[in-house]
């Protein structure tokens, strides 16, 4: 974070129609039908026949009625599920039936349909005062709602493995998905999912950030270093503008690219809650027009409400595939409830938090071991099993790594003072860090940060800075406190000292569940691996270098072998994309026209994986690169092909390597 942040089982209906009706075919994919109650008719196409055999159809004046006996003349109508027991009905037109019986354009609360069984073939439709009693008849001539196409064909059973056998595939070690609900929710437009559909979870950005993009102003100062830059704000079905490879304002994380993604080799995502007080303030002081019914800042209002997303995200795919389990997609809290998952042919996500007001011990906060006891069982409740002591600024556990330029500033608001440095110790890579403060305060953006500070450190610019601050008694009792819940502890934005203290405790309690998941421990001083990270291998620890291209994936993965191989531990290396965490991605590489990646390929799994389609826009990789999540499937299948086998087989037993290094950690946990 801060590094400048659905179906398989789809009825045969449902394919029919697809190849009759649609010109931008959804995934071939073979797969299990599922026959349950009300929760079984998902993305199924049904005439409605009443009691007195009469089928439900237009009329000229767009409104419906039980009217025909006629089967031939019937309305066809599909079921897209808002939720287990939820429908939207759509018709040929693709328009929905509303509680008034009218043909709708658009969708409402009043185009969301009840549905009950009542007897073998009777069921209960119900919207506001409307209710239909009703037999459904299976049809196949419907026209499917609006859809992300996956672009993928094959056998996804092929996904299942033994769960006694190793596993094979690749672990995401850093990544955002509810990052659309930080910062208020009025930085990160877009969404995962919408209960009526893709146009509503990726529509238009212009009422959060303004006509051209004019008021995304944090997300222009990241991606462009101009707050004054601007955007194309049109979404589905266009996308003209966003997402992209250097975009950070709108979210990669859709669930079908999330599916494509599990599709392409993703086995494992570990799903980071993160917050950031100061930037959350700050948005709301710039930017007080679009503070409409905003989120909380509070670190840990904003972890509850975006761990219940997660959950939301996982039943609204179940409810896609046709019932509870059903989906792609299962949040697990534990290394056996992953294996179990993984083998079932599902992608295994986990929950981590990363934030610098970590349960709400920033350094404005009061905060003692009983609210570290009181917060950190509260967000292991609610399934989080990863967390970073200290991110971005200084807080009651430990000192970050240090900054220059606006997180100095924000450092300076979070604590009261700009960060605390001294010349780094032999073995460690630091940063410049500018004398007084550098920044001028004509930026919108950051004027009202800057006319707090009245002083500034007369830093020394001859030297590279260190964060002088290691982990306090407080961080001593959190790290002891984690390891006794078998939790995983993420060094990344750890200050050099604060790292070393860390390792400190872990060596001495054998524990191994400790990660970098995305490049941000502090470097030798060469530029190389640092004694640390060394350590936290030594350890039985995991990394995950942040995503570039496959030419450099194969050093920054293969920059970890030679320690992995002499610890004794399996060699596996994952990624971190970090995707909408303020971090810019891969773009394509600069030999594409000589050396482009062919479609379509077949991945190592034998699916076969064509240009992404998303509404109007076609995602090649060769030229657009990382924009989107979904393009991580072929973001592998380049690692496969340009990276050499070295790389691509520690990236490819990433998911083992962590799975294990977790189970290790599990197995020492003291607190159930």
């Amino acid at each position: 974070m801060f590094n400048v942040i659905s179906s398989l089982a789809l009825t045969c209906a449902f394919i029919a129609s697809i190849l009759l009706n649609s010109s931008s075919s959804h995934a071939a994919l073979s797969h299990e039908t599922y026959s349950g109650e009300v929760a079984g008719l998902a993305q199924g196409c049904y005439s409605i026949k009443s009691s007195d055999d009469s089928f439900l159809s237009i009329n000229l004046k767009g409104q419906y009625s039980f009217g025909t006996s006629n089967l031939m003349h019937a309305g066809q109508f599909y079921f897209k599920p808002v939720s287990f027991k939820e429908f939207l009905l759509g018709d040929r037109y693709q328009n929905t039936v509303s509680n008034g019986l009218m043909s709708e354009s658009s969708v409402s609360e009043n185009s969301v349909w009840q549905v009950e069984k009542l007897d073998k073939h009777l069921y209960s439709l119900s919207s506001g005062d409307q209710t239909i009693k009703a037999h459904l008849i299976e049809q196949h001539f419907c026209k499917p709602f609006a859809e992300i196409s996956l672009n993928v064909e094959g056998d996804s059973a092929k996904l299942k493995t033994n769960a006694t056998q190793p596993i094979r595939g690749v672990v995401d070690a850093h990544t955002h998905i509810t990052s659309y609900e930080f910062v208020g929710g009025k930085f990160v437009h877009g969404a995962p999912f919408h209960r009526f559909g893709i146009e509503h979870a990726m529509g238009d950005c212009e009422h959060i950030h303004g006509p051209n993009g004019k008021l995304d102003l944090i997300g222009n100062l990241f991606s462009h270093d101009d707050p004054s830059a601007q955007h194309d704000t049109q979404g589905w079905p266009k996308f003209r503008d966003w997402p992209n490879y250097n975009d950070e304002s709108h979210t990669d994380y859709y669930y079908r690219w999330i599916e494509r993604a599990y599709l392409g080799g993703v086995r494992i995502m570990v799903s980071h809650l993160v917050e950031s007080e100061q930037l959350c303030k700050t948005q709301i002081e710039t930017n007080p027009a679009s503070w409409v019914n905003g989120n909380s800042c509070d670190t840990m209002e904003s972890f509850r409400l975006q761990a219940k997303r997660h959950y939301e995200l996982q039943n609204y795919i179940d409810a896609q595939a046709g019932g509870p389990g059903k989906g792609f997609l299962r949040i697990v809290t534990s290394p056996t409830q992953a294996r179990e998952v993984i083998a079932d042919g599902k992608l295994a996500v986990i929950m981590g938090g990363e934030a610098s007001d970590v349960l709400n011990c920033g350094l404005n906060d009061q905060c003692d071991q009983d609210t570290v006891d009181r917060n950190l069982d509260e967000l292991y409740n609610l399934g989080v099993r990863s967390l970073y002591p200290v991110h971005k600024f200084d807080n009651r556990f430990a000192g970050s790594r240090v900054e220059d330029g606006i997180l100095n500033a924000a450092q300076y608001r979070s604590g009261g003072y700009l960060f605390k440095t001294g010349e780094c110790d032999e073995q460690t890579q630091g940063n410049p860090m500018s004398p007084g403060f550098p920044m001028t305060s004509d930026i919108p953006i950051l004027g009202s940060l800057i006319n707090l500070i009245t002083s500034a450190p007369d830093y020394d610019t001859s030297i590279e800075h260190c964060n002088d601050l290691g982990l306090s008694e407080l961080g001593t009792y959190l790290v002891n406190q984690m390891i006794d819940r078998g939790m995983l502890i993420e060094l990344d934005h750890t200050s050099a000292k604060s790292a070393s203290d860390i390792m400190d405790i872990l060596e001495a309690r054998s524990y191994s569940g400790v990660v970098s998941s995305h490049s941000w421990m502090s470097k030798s001083k060469d530029g190389g691996v640092h004694k640390n990270t060394e350590r936290l291998l030594n350890a039985g620890g995991f990394v995950a270098p942040f995503n570039h291209n496959a030419y450099r994936m194969k050093n920054d993965i293969g920059q970890y072998i030679d320690t992995i191989q002499k610890s004794g531990f399996l060699v596996g290396v994952g990624i971190g994309t970090d995707m909408t965490g303020l971090a810019n991605q891969a773009p394509p590489r600069s030999d594409v026209d000589q050396n482009p990646l062919e479609y379509p390929f077949t991945s190592e799994l034998g699916l076969v994986f064509d240009v992404q389609v998303s509404g109007l826009k076609e995602f090649n990789y060769n030229e657009v690169g990382m924009a989107h999540y979904g393009m991580v499937a072929d973001h592998i299948q380049e690692i496969r092909e340009r990276s050499g086998n070295v790389a691509y087989e520690a990236l490819m037993n990433s998911a083992e390597a962590y799975l294990q290094m977790w189970q290790r950690a599990y197995d020492k946990r003291s607190i159930e």
